[in-house]
């Protein structure tokens, strides 16, 4: 049963770590649709992913026996999987989170630098009084 819910955590951990890496790729060639139409996929799979944990902490504290004895040899090799797909996930994750930093900060400043100090309220403005020149 541990082994199953191991595996299952592992494949999930997977998936999120494939539509990380492709949504790093996407921000880096400006493909930002590409990235909003994964979010609600990995918003599923987080879902998946944290149901999964929780069946494995129920697994776990359910057996007495001391830590040593907790896993057997397969269900440690899977465990060990599941920690490195964890940290790689959440190197990914990490590397992700900077890139979407960057770009949401470079259009901010680029958007202060055309509406000067006034205020940015997304709205629909016209921009003619800004200091944004077009040449023809």
């Amino acid at each position: 049963m541990l082994l199953n819910k191991l595996q299952t955590a592992n494949e999930i951990l997977n998936n999120l770590i494939t539509l990380t890496k492709k949504d790093i790729e996407s921000i880096k060639e400006a493909k930002h649709e590409e990235i909003f139409n994964n979010i609600k996929i990995k918003e599923n799979l987080t879902i998946k992913f944290q149901n999964t944990k929780n069946e494995i902490d129920n697994i776990l504290s359910n057996r007495n026996k001391p830590l040593e004895e907790i896993f057997t040899p397969e269900e440690e090799k899977e465990f060990e999987n599941f920690k490195n797909l964890l940290n790689e996930f959440n190197n990914q994750h990490k590397l992700f989170s900077k890139l979407s930093f960057s770009v949401t900060n470079f259009y901010n400043t680029l958007l202060n630098k055309i509406k000067g100090n006034k205020q940015i309220t997304y709205e629909k403005e016209n921009i003619s009084n800004s200091q944004l020149k077009i040449k023809a």
